[in-house]
């Protein structure tokens, strides 16, 4: 194994092989190059391919890893399980759920399925979802359960009504999900942890297997993604984990950065490898993100590097108004692509979705290309969540969200008062609602054109349950489409032949999508696996036609930005209750984190940073002046070249000036103030 293109660092993290290591790796610095190296170096050493589990968040860093070890391994590298936190839970529970209760064949909840449920149990608590929202309600599920705690009302004073709330939906959501059969995404993590202490025997079998651990980006771990690595690491306790606690931002979503501060309390004895050498920006942009994350008190401490010496000065463009800012930075993309910078190499970065808005404007003004990321999802689109009701009722008629969905779609006769009939029905004879459909005509309240209209859709779902069940996923779904007339409803129900073709080519995609997961599974492809796969998904497939070719600026969240790098970068807003952002929905500000996130930002930039602040911006209709951003300050100013578009201009004054200064003075010296 040729270890001469790793930095001394590097080297050390790639061969140290036994017990808990924490490998710090700043923005830039190969950290996937460590980790594809030390999977090569383990199977150069003799460990099996078999024995070795990486895990990190998305399906899209899972795939890239997997290829480049193979790239640097070859083939023996190809049982290595390289894999997302969820993805490896629902490995552990395909085999062994059924101890716990559940059926053999289960169904993963998107998220989609989790908010009707936790809607349908807010009614049945007589909560209203227009008062309360039921998101919330289900991120503050999510959160008790990561945390291994069952949600309860905290004692007056500390607690809102959200908690409240929250402790009434939770037994009736969780109450649904064991009535269809089905997981939620958290649910995919904790139960693991729950099969692994509960069941010794199961635990022995995954410990036993896997003999060697590596986790990716450890700083977005929760409470229950540590807790089933410890239990998986068991007395081996062969843990790498490799994270960067001055990039954690998502404590939003569960995330806890004291895991990777606490690391060696969680496995005594652990090693520590910092990677402070940046393969990325230039030293003068490090220099500004060292200065910028130095001022958080609890971090591992480290100090980004690069033998990039020299680059342009970061420029910090102070703008009017918010109008202005988008009109200036459009015009320095314009100017940064007459340059010579590729679109796709230029990123304009923000802290809220908000503020997209007038860079938009402005930059369809100059005619520039721009992507907006982190828009609606291609699983989200209208037709394509129905044609995947579909597929979930049959494969799984306990679920009930789904069914409620599609029983009318397209309009075959079963409106929403044989809808109420019908569940009314199932609920007085304890029948779920889809066996109960079989039972229409036993349903006094329903006239015989709705029992019979009932009776044709059960038939359907039933035929084509038998039809799936033989393979040719994607032929069987084209025949399902022109039996109920599918596209034909779509078509009628779209102002414009243009927008119903965009429409009905998202279900095209859906065929290739299913085509594809057919040609790569083979024999092995069934209907609930492929609706599991797409729940795992944490980024929806794009349409690839579409997008191929074009070279477009992007405009993202910081959030979103993470991981990913330009030549260019506009980071935008640099104001006080923008960046560092004043706390969403309420929530109190995290300062720690908005700096981190600022940091983020900072590191994005491969050869140019331009920051961006407003004096004024306009909230409900008012001008509200704004104060630079606290992190602004934190820059050292010789690294900065600040460009004032609010300050007069230098020089003599203009003709213009001049003449309105005489009007004015005369104006005065009529009224008498002179």
């Amino acid at each position: 194994m040729d270890l001469s293109k790793l930095n001394p660092p590097q080297r050390e993290a790639v061969v140290t092989t036994e017990g808990p290591l924490l490998v710090l790796a700043g923005a830039g610095s190969g950290k996937t190059r460590v980790i594809t190296h030390r999977i090569a170096y383990l199977l150069g050493k003799g460990v099996s391919a078999r024995s070795i589990l990486a895990v990190t968040f998305t399906n899209k860093a899972a795939a890239e890893m997997k290829e480049r070890v193979v790239h640097l391994a070859g083939k023996a590298a190809a049982p290595v399980l390289v894999s997302t936190f969820h993805a490896f839970g629902a490995e552990v529970l395909r085999e062994d759920l059924w101890r716990l209760g559940y059926p053999k064949k289960f169904a993963i909840a998107d998220q989609g399925d989790q908010m009707a449920l936790v809607r349908r149990a807010m009614k049945e608590r007589r909560i209203d979802d227009r008062t309360f929202d039921a998101r919330k309600v289900l991120v503050a599920i999510s959160r008790a359960k990561n945390a291994g705690i069952v949600p309860e009302p905290l004692e007056e004073g500390r607690g809102d009504d959200y908690d409240l709330i929250t402790s009434q939906v939770f037994p009736l959501y969780q109450l649904a999900l064991r009535a269809q059969g089905a997981v939620d995404f958290d649910d995919l993590i904790v139960l693991p942890s729950r099969l692994f202490r509960e069941l010794p025997d199961v635990k022995a079998r995954f410990v036993r297997r896997f003999r060697y651990l590596l986790v990716d980006e450890f700083q977005d771990t929760n409470a229950a993604q540590l807790e089933l690595l410890r239990l998986l690491a068991a007395e081996r306790r062969n843990v790498c984990a490799v994270g960067d606690d001055d990039q954690a931002i998502y404590s939003w979503r569960g995330a806890e950065v004291r895991n990777i501060l606490e690391f060696d309390r969680h496995f005594p004895g652990a090693r520590e490898v910092r990677l402070e050498q940046n393969y990325r920006s230039t030293q003068l942009i490090l220099d500004a993100a060292n200065a910028v994350i130095a001022m958080n008190e609890e971090r591992k401490p480290k100090r980004m590097w690069s033998d990039r010496r020299g680059g342009s000065p970061i420029r910090l463009l102070v703008c009017p108004d918010e109008e202005e800012e988008a009109r200036i930075v459009a015009r320095e993309v314009q100017k940064a692509l007459e340059a010579g910078t590729s679109a796709d190499d230029i990123a304009v970065l923000y802290r809220t979705n908000g503020q997209s808005r007038p860079l938009e404007e402005a930059l369809r003004e100059r005619d520039i290309a721009y992507e907006v990321v982190g828009g609606s999802e291609f699983f989200d689109k209208r037709e394509v969540k129905d044609v995947i009701a579909y597929f979930k009722v049959i494969s799984n008629p306990l679920d009930e969200v789904s069914l409620l969905r599609i029983i009318n779609v397209p309009t075959r006769g079963i409106g929403d008062v044989t809808v109420e009939r019908l569940t009314r029905h199932a609920r007085t004879h304890h029948l779920p609602l889809f066996r109960s459909l079989a039972d229409a005509k036993a349903c006094e309240e329903l006239s015989p054109g709705a029992a019979e209209s009932v009776l044709q859709f059960h038939g359907l779902i039933e035929r084509y349950r038998a039809a799936f069940q033989r393979g040719n996923l994607a032929e069987v779904t084209r025949r399902l489409l022109e039996e109920t007339g599918f596209r034909e409803a779509a078509r009628a129900a779209t102002p414009s032949a243009t927008v119903a073709d965009r429409k009905l080519k998202s279900v095209d995609q859906v065929l290739a999508s299913l085509e594809a997961f057919e040609k790569r599974e083979g024999t092995k492809a069934d209907l609930m696996t492929y609706l599991n796969r797409l729940s795992l998904d944490t980024r929806a497939e794009e349409d690839e036609g579409e997008r191929a070719g074009r070279r477009r600026v992007t405009l993202m969240t910081l959030h979103g930005a993470k991981g990913l790098e330009w030549r260019v970068v506009f980071l935008v807003g640099m104001e006080e209750e923008l960046l560092p952002h004043k706390g969403m929905q309420g929530e109190a500000q995290n300062l720690p984190e908005e700096r981190r996130l600022a940091y983020v930002g900072l590191t994005r930039a491969r050869e140019q940073l331009v920051l961006t602040r407003a004096a004024v911006r306009v909230r409900r209709g008012q001008e509200v002046p704004r104060t630079p951003s606290r992190f602004l300050s934190d820059i050292p100013p010789e690294l900065v070249e600040v460009v004032d578009a609010t300050a007069p201009p230098p020089g003599p004054p203009s003709e213009r000036e001049l003449k309105f200064f005489a009007s004015l003075k005369d104006r005065l010296k009529a009224g008498g103030a002179l």
